[in-house]
């Protein structure tokens, strides 16, 4: 397929099915479209959890509007956005800032510095801007995974249908740490895709000279 119709293959399929599961080499391109995506800033402001065990999975269905899609489907994905690794002074972004081809100490100061002025700045230290910011960069990682998935002819359904707090707490986060930003479910459809519905070029784009 080429992007566009990967673009009009994926949908957001509402039933699995569950005789059907995603081998281990094509999750991991999955897997790896989610890491390679771009972030603000490149910090990578997510972490991805791999959520197989049943009885976890009803848990976390209790609390998502019993939506189908999390049990039935081959693989479920919780990502998670950071918080508190990316405010200042964390050594999360010191270790991001290490990886760097520009170790010098001048260049590391000056990177130091970058983070802390624009995190302060934009960000102010607080939790839930923080977590609006990190939460931005999963849903590029989510449609990424998603996209990467349809080109294998796997489906796929962003979930943002949640109580964010019960859920975290069933994960054991602590808020100030880390959030769940989406929830995306992998796997096959078990029913022939509905019509893809969108808005006509000339009714979404304006052009401006």
């Amino acid at each position: 397929m080429n992007y566009l119709e990967i673009l009009k293959f994926r949908h957001a399929c509402k039933i699995f099915d569950e005789s059907k599961k995603i081998g281990a080499g094509e999750f991991d391109f999955i897997l790896e479209a989610g890491r390679l995506s771009p972030s603000s800033t490149g910090l990578e402001q997510w972490d991805f959890l791999v959520v197989q065990n049943k009885e976890l999975r009803e848990k976390i269905k209790a609390v998502s509007w019993n939506q189908v899609q999390i049990t039935s489907c081959s693989h479920l994905v919780v990502i998670l956005a950071k918080i508190k690794e990316v405010k200042v002074g964390s050594s999360y972004i010191d270790k991001m800032i290490a990886r760097r081809a520009d170790k010098d100490p001048e260049a590391i100061t000056a990177r130091q510095k970058f983070y802390h002025d624009f995190l302060l700045s934009n960000f102010k230290n607080d939790d839930e801007l923080t977590f609006q910011w990190s939460h931005e960069q999963c849903m590029i990682a989510a449609t990424n995974m998603m996209n990467a998935a349809a080109s294998l002819g796997i489906d796929s359904c962003p979930i943002e249908g949640f109580d964010r707090q019960a859920l975290n707490e069933i994960l054991g986060l602590d808020e100030s740490e880390k959030r769940v930003a989406i929830l995306v479910p992998f796997g096959y459809r078990l029913n022939p895709q509905p019509e893809k519905l969108r808005r006509q070029r000339a009714e979404v784009v304006t052009w401006i000279y």
